[in-house]
């Protein structure tokens, strides 16, 4: 109905000013901060609003495909499956992930699939969350977990204790943008299933390990903050693991360093499995940046033992810190006639993650130990070592030093992660035995708690010290509101830091919760195309 005053006329129009105003402000705030607010785009128009079932058939939806959202590139759009098999309660789970090539206006193309935690036996359906890093498009990481709570048989027969948490990690090669000779030869099938041979699109590392209680909280945001490396908590250490494809040609890529090397390996080393633990992980990685070839086949090294302040001098006149490990190793395709060798697992977290490295089909890649010149799949970890480092820090750094007796738990947060300056900043929160006055003679200590702030170099593997809280004495707290009570206050610290990311460097992170909440997503958002998937 039109108005009937010219009041009326005068007010719709102050109305549409005042918005049109407010989206400016919007707008001009976004290129500010590098972050548009999803207030903009509650409402999109129709001819960028397509309904799933228009676009997929319906026998993939009555197989049980989740959708999950749209991968960085807005080229494919991501589902999964889960399949407990005909008896709920004594099978295990397995996990299919799919990639499915979206157009505008034509129907859902699926493209690539992979078994996700191949080689696990998985008793509970899982919270999932698919990763994409900023700038490493190259790959992806399907990280899952469960919360104990399932009803199933199987799973309470097989773990008892729920103090326990299992951990299951998947890093896969995304397929090729183009067509690639290697992955799909000619006359087979568009659906990329890991029966061609290339390394670069068709390789998967999966993992598993078990935290503990008070469980490490999941951060992507800072996480996956740096391409290509992952930081994984275990609630022993903190792990930071590089995967990355080393060309033909150039077997040496390591990626958890960025400075360079100004002198080259000495050519008087030379290539072997594993080399004894004197080699120390700064000297390594300088050295790696010289395009040396030194120990293709992987190398481990153990604490020292009788050393001053976590330390000791290395073959080259360094100090090494005592609470770090470093591991590297290569896998390379199969080749025809080597004998079938077993998968090459380490079960101690403190060293290194246990993990295997596979093609798409969940075949063993092969162990290089000897020299090679073409593709690999390089994997290196640098582990430090919270338990060591605790000791380390107060005994050097706190000044209730003297009043330590000993820790009865611990919490670790990543506050933030520097990609330009390989830092890492952590907080440590402790729960700790300490003597009120170490003075005084047949006293008993209390519980007190505290928090340790550290921040980790990665080129040198060296931790520093950043602050060190008081001793704050827990009364009548259980240590579930401790660790409750810390947790906010860790978000808080984030917030104040909090510098937002450009609208390019941000990272893509599509989960299952709302399945597990009974619900489901509304929308599958492409919000740097502005395209919405209805569902």
């Amino acid at each position: 109905m039109a108005p009937s005053s010219k009041s009326e006329k005068d007010g719709n129009k102050q109305t549409q000013r005042k918005h049109k105003e407010h989206v400016v402000k919007l707008l001009n705030r976004g290129k500010l901060s590098g972050q548009y607010s999803q207030r903009l785009f509650r409402k999109l128009p129709p001819r960028v609003c397509v309904p799933l079932k228009n676009i997929v058939s319906e026998e993939f939806l009555r197989a049980g495909h989740i959708f999950l959202g749209f991968t960085k590139c807005g080229r494919y759009v991501l589902s999964y499956t889960s399949d407990c098999g005909e008896d709920d309660d004594f099978s295990f789970y397995t996990y299919h992930l799919y990639w499915w090539e979206f157009n505008l206006h034509s129907r859902l193309k699926q493209v690539h699939h992979v078994r996700l935690f191949t080689g696990e036996d998985i008793y509970s359906d899982l919270y999932l969350t698919v990763c994409e890093w900023p700038n490493d498009h190259s790959k992806i990481v399907i990280f899952g977990f469960n919360t104990r709570s399932s009803s199933s048989v199987l799973m309470n027969l097989m773990m008892s204790d729920e103090n326990n948490r299992d951990i299951y990690i998947t890093i896969a090669s995304m397929p090729p943008l183009r067509p690639c000779s290697q992955c799909c030869p000619p006359n087979t099938s568009t659906i990329r299933t890991g029966s061609g041979e290339c390394l670069e699109h068709g390789y998967m590392l999966n993992s598993r390990y078990q935290v503990v209680y008070p469980f490490p909280t999941f951060q992507p945001a800072f996480q996956l903050k740096k391409d290509q490396v992952i930081f994984l908590n275990t609630s022993y250490s903190l792990v930071a693991c590089s995967v990355s494809l080393c060309p033909a040609g150039s077997p040496d890529n390591r990626l958890l360093t960025a400075k360079p090397s100004p002198a080259p390996l000495s050519p008087s080393h030379s290539h072997t499995a594993g080399r004894p633990g004197g080699e120390f992980a700064a000297d390594l990685f300088r050295r790696a940046q010289g395009g040396g070839r030194e120990n293709e086949g992987g190398e481990r090294r153990g604490k020292p033992e009788g050393s001053e302040v976590g330390e000791r001098p290395s073959k080259h006149g360094c100090s090494e810190p005592g609470y770090v490990n470093y591991t590297r190793l290569q896998y390379r395709m199969p080749q025809p006639g080597a004998a079938r060798a077993g998968c090459r697992r380490y079960e101690d977290d403190k060293v290194q993650l246990p993990f295997t490295v596979t093609d798409l089909k969940g075949r063993n890649l092969q162990l290089v130990t000897g020299p090679h010149n073409g593709q690999s799949v390089c994997v290196e970890q640098l582990t430090l070592d919270f338990e060591y480092l605790i000791n380390e820090v107060i005994r050097s750094d706190a000044r209730w030093a003297a009043q330590f007796c000993s820790f009865n738990d611990y919490d670790v947060v990543i506050l933030e992660v520097c990609p330009e300056t390989n830092t890492v900043v952590i907080n440590i929160g402790l729960l700790l035995l300490a003597f009120s006055n170490p003075e005084e003679e047949h006293c008993r200590p209390n519980t007190y708690h505290s928090s340790l702030q550290v921040s980790w170099d990665l080129n040198t593997g060296v931790c520093h010290t950043v602050g060190v809280g008081d001793l704050t004495e827990v009364k009548g707290q259980t240590s579930g509101s401790v660790w409750s009570s810390y947790r906010k206050s860790c978000v808080n610290t984030v917030m104040k830091w909090l510098v937002p990311e450009s609208s390019s460097r941000y990272i893509n992170r599509m989960t299952n919760e709302a399945l597990h909440k009974g619900s489901s997503l509304q929308v599958l958002a492409d919000s740097d195309r502005s395209t919405w998937i209805i569902l």
